[in-house]
């Protein structure tokens, strides 16, 4: 069984949607509140995806026709979702889809940086890959950390 990986249609994006609300749930331990809000998040990104696709780069892991994993860049420099599937996890599917990402976003970005918001258990994965601390405005919840990596 091969993964493949393809660029999100307007078609999949209710799937894509499902996909990420249900790994928030099972892998973000928090109260509901803060689930509620990044579920709001996501999809408020996936709302601006769909106004503005030629602004993004947004990447499907299938794997016999299911989605997997989800990877969406916006203005080739937030990375605003990376998710995989919590029964496809720790299978290098996260990792494909961020450089599949980078690539695609390294000759648009204009930071020439991707940048996020990294869920206190997603850290040490993101540093793995060449991910450092950021300075950041925002206001994060309780162990989150901005993080970027040079493209």
């Amino acid at each position: 069984m091969e993964i493949k990986l393809t660029c999100v249609t307007p078609a999949k994006a209710e799937d894509v949607r499902r996909l990420m609300e249900h790994v928030i749930v099972a892998s973000v331990k928090s109260d509901v509140s803060i689930h509620h809000d990044m579920i709001a998040n996501v999809n408020k990104n996936v709302d601006y995806w769909l106004i503005n696709p030629e602004r993004c780069v947004h990447i499907v892991a299938t794997l016999e026709s299911r989605i997997v994993g989800v990877v969406l860049v916006k203005d080739f420099w937030n990375l605003c979702s990376l998710f995989v599937d919590t029964q496809f996890q720790s299978r290098g599917i996260g990792r494909m889809l961020l450089k599949a990402a980078s690539t695609a976003c390294k000759s648009k970005s204009p930071k020439q940086a991707l940048f996020l918001n990294a869920a206190p258990n997603a850290i040490g994965f993101y540093e793995q890959l060449g991910f450092v601390s950021s300075e950041s405005g925002q206001i994060l919840p309780t162990g989150f950390r901005t993080l970027q990596m040079a493209l």
